[in-house]
């Protein structure tokens, strides 16, 4: 659906435009006692936009808008969007509408430079590639390689030069920064919660440089966990001269993936991996790297991500350790990309995976982060044979059974040795 909003009129106290949102066209009007007033763009998308998420489809302004608010006004219908889930005053959810409109030229006394922080992961890329105005990267050493390590030491060269070609491929410039605030932080507070200080940290120093520094969030906002970095404090950083901006939580991971899965850079620069075992750029049997490629896998595009190991193997899924609700919350997303796929072939070890976590976290087999429900399972239910002959067990019945479920401890196991046997 196309609604619009054109005939903008501004006259001293007041401003007036016509509003076609779905079925209604109405000429509305703000009014002051005296005084100029702003040319009127944004009042007129921030009293539009809600109403044209009722229905969805596109919203078009005449009128040039600011283009801060063209930013925000994404983030804005996002939250809007994953709030309205749960309004049991709203009938259906809201839905995100593509706003179109020029955009006003920025004002003076700001840097006209944006910057995002960049490590190559999906979080970061998923940045970059939604935000065409980021005119800069930067690369933290101390936050994910951290130096010291052994696998860090010949792994942080090669990273950063696949991160330069990333740059110099989109025409950006990269920023590399040196810290070693984590010889502070970490015998104090969890680094889950604290790394978010450091990304703040470095965002001021490099200050003078930019108007705009963006920080590439893990969840989204239906699933947000307040810890780390989060839409709800990242922007309290900001200074006059500089605005710090949480970022990604319109699209969950595994949205993420599929979006930047098929970009020519991401193919030969993506980076996951948080164990690095041997100083491997992604090992491809951690938890984040065996997340990322079953989701690729999924939406058949692993094979082209170069950065991988060529060979998924499902039975490593028994021995990954999910210990938060947040490791569950990214699992159960990628259970719900490979049903909605119909990838019957990945499903059993991530379901058990998932199944395996509800319990040990103390969670009731029925726990869903989520509001909305997931794709069905795709194996059909067990139903036993009349015919006496047939006695083979299908695929879903022996997935399905007391047996299997017994046995997970000791595939795990197996899954283990394996890891520990295959040469590095």
């Amino acid at each position: 659906m196309d609604h619009v909003v054109s005939d903008l009129r501004c006259s001293p106290g007041e401003l007036s435009f016509r509003a076609q949102i779905g079925d209604r066209d109405e000429r509305i009007w703000l009014r002051a006692n005296e005084g100029p007033i702003a040319s009127g763009g944004d009042a007129a998308l921030a009293g539009c936009l809600m109403p044209a998420m009722s229905s969805g489809g596109r919203l078009t302004l005449e009128a040039p808008v600011s283009p801060k608010v063209l930013r925000g006004q994404r983030e804005y219908q996002a939250v809007q969007r994953a709030w309205s889930l749960e309004w049991e005053f709203q009938e259906a959810p809201l839905e995100e509408v593509d706003v179109l409109a020029p955009a006003q030229p920025p004002g003076p006394g700001k840097p006209e430079r944006i910057a995002a922080f960049f490590s190559g992961g999906v979080d970061s890329w998923s940045t970059l590639l939604d935000h065409p105005e980021v005119t800069d990267l930067i690369f933290v050493r101390g936050i994910d390689l951290v130096p010291g390590l052994a696998q860090h030491q010949t792994l942080g060269p090669v990273v950063e030069r696949r991160l330069k070609e990333v740059a110099d491929g989109m025409g950006l410039a990269l920023h590399v920064v040196d810290t070693n605030l984590r010889n502070l932080s970490d015998p104090l507070v969890r680094w889950e919660a604290y790394f978010g200080c450091t990304c703040t940290a470095v965002a001021l120093f490099l200050a003078p440089r930019f108007e705009r520094v963006l920080i590439a969030g893990a969840m989204d906002h239906e699933v947000d966990e307040p810890m780390g970095v989060a839409r709800l404090i990242d922007h309290l950083w900001s200074t006059e001269q500089l605005e710090i901006v949480d970022d990604g939580g319109r699209y969950s991971r595994a949205e993420r993936t599929r979006l930047i899965s098929k970009h020519p850079l991401v193919k030969r620069s993506l980076r996951v991996c948080w164990e690095n075992r041997d100083g491997a750029y992604n090992c491809g049997s951690c938890r984040k790297c065996l997340m990322t490629m079953i989701t690729l896998e999924a939406f058949g595009v692993r094979t082209e991500i170069e950065t991988f190991p060529p060979h998924l193997d499902l039975d490593d899924v028994a021995a990954i350790e999910i210990k938060q609700v947040i490791l569950l919350t990214l699992w159960e997303d990628v259970l719900d990309a490979v049903r909605a796929e119909g990838r019957s072939d990945l499903e059993p070890p991530v379901e058990e995976a998932v199944e395996r976590a509800k319990r040990e976290l103390g969670l009731p087999a029925t726990y869903r982060r989520r509001h909305l429900p997931g794709p069905p399972p795709l194996h059909a239910p067990i139903v036993k044979s009349m015919a006496p002959s047939d006695s083979d067990l299908t695929l879903a019945e022996v997935l399905g059974s007391r047996s299997w479920r017994l046995t997970a401890p000791l595939r795990r196991a197996g899954a283990v040795v394996r890891r520990l046997r295959r040469p590095r």
